[in-house]
């Protein structure tokens, strides 16, 4: 069976999502990111990069251990956010 390779750039309910090889650095204000900690042994973590260049760490210092899991999680936080900014 042939994995193929994960795509650096993903965008989910219009939110850019960049996989990256462990800095937020390149990320645009209002990008979401999956980081790569020591490489992606350490595992992988959500992150985002606000208005002002402050970037947050949204996954609490669980790490996940794959990027694919980060994805799913960080394409789950956008559609919070989207829901939650319709209102009730």
């Amino acid at each position: 069976m042939k994995i193929a390779p994960m795509r650096r750039y993903h965008s989910h309910l219009g939110r850019d999502i960049v996989v990256t090889g462990g800095s937020a650095r390149d990320l645009q204000p209002g990008q979401f990111g999956v980081l790569a900690i020591d490489g992606g042994a350490g595992g992988w973590s959500v992150v985002h990069k606000g208005p002002d260049g402050d970037v947050v760490d949204l996954n609490n210092e669980m790490h996940f251990e794959t990027p694919e899991e980060a994805l799913a999680f960080a394409k789950e936080l956008i559609g919070m956010l989207a829901s939650g900014a319709e209102g009730p």
